[in-house]
């Protein structure tokens, strides 16, 4: 039911309530000015117009304030839907702005990512264990659906070299109805991702292990392909291991030709990468012409490459040496639903497995493409972004709708591709549109290409794919971590070790349990950084201990008090430690039992007081009701209340200085304690003793507060090596600084 108030505006005078005591409102808020003409709100403007015209018409009426309020909630709904509407959609933003310039130069980038995904696409195919068609069924649906759902205009969507490995250590050699449904479940569980808002997950992906795990996979991948590269005969073998182990084997089978080929093809593609980057020193415009030259030669390699070793194997006269990679299904994929029932075997066809038989025999693997898919987006979107904020979920989105709606056009998973993401970039793409452009021509290949494709040598089509997996393999960064952290590069070269050894999706389980490992023993031992004060005023000697992060949870609550147990036995002759909570918003009932229990144990096992100073109204409420005995007998029962007004007073009754702190702060001396915490109103409180400000209410136990801002004279700080250090321990280095 809404209210009105006709004599005066809304929360303009004081309003009784219930009680009988009169609130005052704040001020109305002026309504928003209305909106310009040219602006593309402007009509939803008007109708707020309208709505207010009605509102004053209405107003009178007794039905008025029913029909108002629920064109407001229609409103409001609208609203909401529309923005959701463009966020999950983002052609519904970029579409009503584009232009013929941008439409020019997306054709451009969408044919020049084309010529390259095309031979990519067949040789990832082949990685995966299936005929090259299957990689053409894969690089069309994601770039088409791409448009609709991508936030980041750079990225292509289609097969790569690290969803194709994991695709044939969770399936094997030829078996495409196991590959396609592992798309189909991987986009499922991103699919599940995006709706639970799980973007965040990605974050405990640690860059070393990223690394770690591409070089592992980088390295595989080149294995598996040593042997169409130099011809060898025999089994390909499995597994890294396993491919080593057939290349030993088998290497005195070696087929020159091929090898030669391979070799060659392998040269001219590491040559042909570097044009773009070669250094010209000539006339402007001879310079211009020449790099735009070398820049098309050097995107368009893999396709000349191929085309230059297909034409000499088609040319060749009598029986062709070279190993090809045969007959090629053309035209438009079977649209068809994923199998859901395997059957037992890649070659039987009419024993299947049941559906949930069939689902676990996948076991994780789906949910690993899964995870490295959207990694990988994630990544290429961040590189290209320029600093701007990626949305983790959204990628999600597009990742699950195109595995998910691929699998009914028999492709395999597939992910963003970082070189053809680049390639699109150098190209000038303007909008995600670049990708119908790349899925048409693929379109185009498997309609009228085909045939052609029977005399592509496998040589070259290894070629093509060891040189583009080796830029994986980042040996540089491993020097860099080992400068800034040891710890990211063990846990950069266990997963390497892990990938190559256990699997794909073992090394990356690893890599991710390491990173978690590594972040929770941190937070298992924060540090306390201690510095010996003095007040030349009351003549007192303290220590002084700051913690170096935020928050204190109950793992690492035990640290601290060894910690703080340490400081005690460092510094035998101070008689105060005092403990700053100024980083410590967030706790548990643990902490606060351990923090309470911890005063009354320094002052029994080791004479000293303990002091908690910068206390939050949370930390102080949640002290307060822990101090609280048990029993009578309870050894560890409620410290001495001591508000700071009274601390001096405190001190000097336990013999600790000769005369009280005083609460004056002279001009021109530095305060080392500005900081202070809000307590209750009475100033007293249990178990910790921290600084009044004008706070009167508690907060909740683990809430945050405002911390009050008083200024004590606590004089110089003790430094070792000081005249008036006599009383200072030799070591004042942070505790435990391992």
């Amino acid at each position: 039911m809404r209210v009105s108030f006709p004599s005066r505006g809304f929360g303009s005078g004081p309003r009784p309530t219930g009680n009988g005591h009169a609130v005052r409102l704040p001020p109305a808020s002026p309504p928003p000015p209305p909106p310009q003409a040219d602006s593309p709100l402007s009509n939803h403007g008007g109708d707020e117009d309208e709505d207010l015209h009605e509102s004053s018409a209405c107003r009178n009426s007794d039905d008025g304030p029913h029909i108002l309020d629920g064109g407001r909630r229609m409103g409001r709904c609208w609203s909401v839907c529309k923005t959701g509407l463009r966020k999950r959609l983002p052609i519904v933003t970029w579409l009503p702005k584009y232009g013929r310039r941008a439409f020019g130069q997306d054709i451009i980038a969408g044919v020049t990512v084309g010529l390259t995904v095309v031979p990519q696409s067949m040789a990832y195919a082949a990685i995966a264990g299936l005929t090259p068609e299957f990689g053409l069924y894969s690089s069309y649906v994601g770039c088409f659906l791409y448009v609709i759902f991508g936030s980041c205009r750079q990225v292509t969507i289609g097969p790569t070299a690290v969803m194709g490995l994991l695709t044939f250590e969770t399936c094997g050699a030829n078996f495409p109805l196991c590959a396609i449904l592992t798309a189909f479940y991987s986009g499922f569980w991103e699919l599940v991702m995006a709706l639970l808002h799980l973007g965040w997950v990605v974050n405990f992906i640690s860059e070393p292990v990223v690394l770690g795990f591409t070089a592992g996979a980088a390295t595989t991948i080149v294995s598996s392909q040593l042997k169409n590269l130099l011809g060898l005969k025999g089994p390909k073998g499995s597994g890294f291991i396993g491919y080593w182990d057939a290349i030993l084997t088998n290497f005195t089978s070696v087929g020159w030709p091929d090898a030669v080929m391979g070799v060659c093809s392998f040269i001219m593609l590491m040559i042909m990468r570097g044009l773009k980057d070669l250094q010209i020193s000539r006339h402007s415009r001879t310079r211009t012409v020449l790099k735009k030259i070398f820049y098309l030669i050097s995107v368009s390699r893999n396709v000349l490459v191929v085309l230059a070793t297909t034409l000499t194997a088609y040319l060749y006269s009598g029986v062709v040496p070279f190993a090809l990679t045969g007959p090629v299904l053309g035209g438009f994929p079977p649209i068809a639903i994923p199998s859901f029932a395997l059957p037992v075997n890649s070659t039987s066809s009419t024993e299947r497995h049941t559906v949930i038989q069939s689902f676990s025999l996948l076991g994780a693997g789906p949910v690993i493409v899964a995870l490295i898919s959207v990694l990988q987006n994630v990544a290429i979107s961040k590189a290209f972004s320029c600093g701007q904020r990626i949305d983790a979920t959204q990628e999600m989105l597009a990742l699950g709708a195109s595995n998910v709606v691929g699998s009914f056009f028999g492709a395999i998973p597939i992910s963003g591709s970082f070189s053809r993401s680049a390639v699109n970039e150098a190209s000038g793409v303007q909008s995600p549109m670049g990708g119908l452009w790349t899925g048409i021509l693929v379109l185009l290949s498997l309609s009228f290409l085909t045939p052609t494709f029977y005399y592509i040598p496998k040589a070259s089509l290894a070629a093509v794919i060891i040189s583009a997996v080796i830029p994986m393999i980042e040996v540089k960064a491993l020097r860099v971590m080992w400068i800034i952290n040891r710890m990211d590069f063990l846990s950069c070269l266990a997963t390497f070790v892990a990938s190559l050894l256990l699997g794909m999706e073992y090394g990356i389980m690893l890599g991710v349990a390491l990173s978690l490992g590594v972040l929770l023993l941190k937070s298992l031992k924060p540090g306390l950084d201690p510095e010996l004060r003095h007040d030349p005023v009351s003549d007192i000697h303290f220590l002084y201990a700051k913690p170096d992060r935020s928050g204190l949870n109950f793992p690492s609550v035990d640290y601290i008090r060894s910690s703080v147990a340490k400081l005690a036995t460092q510094f035998p002759s101070v008689p105060i430690i005092v403990l700053s909570f100024q980083k410590w918003d967030t706790f548990d009932y643990t902490v606060v039992l351990a923090l309470t229990s911890l005063v009354t144990l320094l002052k029994s096992e080791y004479g000293k007081e303990l002091v908690y100073v910068d206390c939050s109204p949370g930390w102080i409420h949640a002290f307060a009701a822990a101090s609280t005995p048990k029993s009578e007998n309870s050894d560890s029962g409620p410290a001495t209340p001591v508000s700071f007004s009274d601390l001096g007073d405190f001190l000097q009754t336990k013999n600790h200085v000769a005369a009280p702190l005083e609460l004056s702060f002279q001009e021109g001396e530095k305060s080392p304690l500005r900081k202070a915490g809000d307590i209750p109103a009475g100033g007293d409180y249990g178990a910790a003793a921290a600084i009044p400000s004008s706070s009167n209410t508690p907060t909740p136990s683990g809430s945050r507060g405002s911390r009050g801002s008083v200024e004590i004279n606590m004089g110089n700080k003790f430094r070792r090596g000081d005249d008036d250090s006599d009383d200072a321990e030799e070591s004042l280095n942070p505790l435990l600084s391992s």
